[in-house]
């Protein structure tokens, strides 16, 4: 099962990362590139790095970036597309609906969705990729 298996050693995620890929997400959108919080965005990564396992650490960064938000605007599209960069450099996609893992989102800014339903959705939703 995908959620149970760890990798020797994790490509670490970088603020810098997460920014550059914040700022492909808002250019697509059109809308603010600009960090709300700098703190936030540093300690995410930070407790990201800590996680030794990919599909946890995935939605580890999904959950932090809805609920402690980094970003002006786009933080659902940051952190969808933050988390299957930390899938992807694993090895793994999502194969699920866009709209599952959205709606869920939107649970965590209606203080209705906890972490563990995140990891749960992509333990369900993910697969190794065909190629790496």
């Amino acid at each position: 099962m995908v959620c149970r298996q760890r990798r020797e050693q994790m490509e670490d995620l970088t603020v810098e990362l997460v920014e550059a890929i914040h700022n492909k997400v808002m250019e697509e959108e059109q809308g603010d590139c600009r960090v709300l919080s700098e703190a936030n965005l540093h300690q995410m990564v930070f407790r990201a790095n800590l996680i030794p396992m990919c599909v946890p650490r995935a939605a580890f960064v999904f959950y932090s970036l809805c609920a402690y938000p980094a970003f002006q605007e786009g933080n659902s599209g940051t952190a969808l597309a933050v988390t299957e960069q930390v899938l992807s450099s694993e090895g793994y996609r999502i194969t699920g609906e866009r709209a599952g893992i959205m709606a869920l989102a939107q649970g965590i800014f209606a203080f209705t969705t906890e972490p563990e339903e995140i990891e749960q959705w992509l333990c369900d939703n993910v697969q190794e990729s065909l190629s790496r």
